[in-house]
């Protein structure tokens, strides 16, 4: 048993939102809701099945639709990183307030599956990435070949390159990473191969 993944990279920058399933149970989550179809509503089918909306970090492409599944689904907890709070509000697109605050170390029970939070500020001051044992989904904190950038508002350079090093790179190199754009790839391969760390 495990999670089955689908990605739509249809929102805003092409950012990837992800619909996982607890294959045990049905349960389902959103991560980064930045996009919000008639595709996506037609995999999550049943309002009960739907139990979260996740975000990685307070950037408008990674929340822009989030309203939109909580008006939608009732029972949905949205659930966002405590640090980013700040960040979030600051946005000038409007964001509806987390009914969760997740830090470090925090654990989302979804069906059988259990998300992990491992907080990598970097690309924002309290970014999260969500690690099953054998997934993780990065944000806007690792890419395919890149990383995120910092010159936007609480970026840092430095502590983006730590959050890599010493959160990311020390899980299983066959890790697969589901990144806030673009492909995914696995922890191995980055430690390998990519350019900017």
């Amino acid at each position: 048993m495990g999670i089955d993944i689908k990605c739509y990279p249809e929102g805003m920058y092409g950012e990837n939102t992800y619909l996982i399933t607890d294959d045990a149970t049905g349960f389902k989550a959103i991560i980064d809701p930045g996009y919000y179809g008639v595709d996506v509503r037609m995999d999550i089918r049943n309002n009960a099945y739907l139990k979260y909306v996740l975000l990685t970090h307070g950037h408008h492409d990674h929340f822009l639709e989030a309203k939109e599944y909580l008006n939608e689904y009732s029972a949905v907890k949205f659930a966002a990183p405590e640090k980013e709070i700040a960040l979030i509000k600051s946005e000038p697109y409007a964001c509806p307030m987390p009914s969760m605050l997740l830090k470090d170390g925090d654990i989302i029970t979804l069906g059988e599956t259990k998300l992990k939070v491992i907080e990598t500020p970097g690309h924002t001051g309290g970014g999260i990435c969500f690690a099953t044992d054998r997934e993780i989904f990065t944000g806007d904190t690792l890419f395919r070949l890149s990383v995120g950038r910092t010159d936007l508002p609480t970026g840092d350079w430095y502590k983006l390159v730590d959050s890599i090093k010493n959160r990311l790179y020390t899980l299983d190199d066959e890790m697969i990473v589901y990144p806030g754009h673009g492909a995914p790839t696995t922890i191995g391969y980055e430690k390998r191969a990519n350019p900017f760390v």
